[in-house]
C-alpha cells in the first residue's frame, strides 16, 4: 500500500454487511498473525527492553482480536450462534476424550 497517497485507501463503494463481516474475519487473522510474530521476536531475543515493548504490543493485538470477535458476532448471526455454542461444544469434546474440565 502506498502510504504517501492520502487517497490510496478510499473505496469506490461502501461494503455490504456480509462483506464487512468477511473483512473483519481477515482483520482477526491479521491480528493473530501479528501477535504470533511479536511472540517469535520475544522468543528470539534476550534484550529485556525489546521483550517488554513487544509483549505490550502483542497483548494489544490480542485485545484487538477480542474486540473484532465481538464485532463479528454483531455482524454475522451465524458466527454469533457458533460463539454461543462454543462452551458446550468444548465440554462435549473434552468429556468424550475422558478429560475433566
Amino acid at each position: 500500500m502506498d502510504l504517501s497517497n492520502p487517497f490510496g485507501t478510499l473505496v469506490a463503494r461502501k461494503m455490504e454487511k456480509n462483506e464487512l463481516a468477511r473483512a473483519i474475519s481477515q482483520d482477526i487473522a491479521a491480528e493473530l498473525d501479528a501477535a504470533a510474530l511479536y511472540q517469535a521476536h520475544i522468543d528470539a531475543t534476550d534484550d529485556e527492553r525489546a521483550k517488554a515493548v513487544l509483549a505490550h504490543i502483542r497483548d494489544e493485538e490480542k485485545e484487538h482480536v477480542a474486540e473484532f470477535m465481538k464485532l463479528l458476532e454483531m455482524l454475522d448471526p451465524i458466527q454469533a450462534a457458533k460463539m454461543a455454542d462454543r462452551d458446550s461444544d468444548i465440554s462435549e469434546i473434552l468429556s468424550a476424550a475422558g478429560i475433566d474440565i
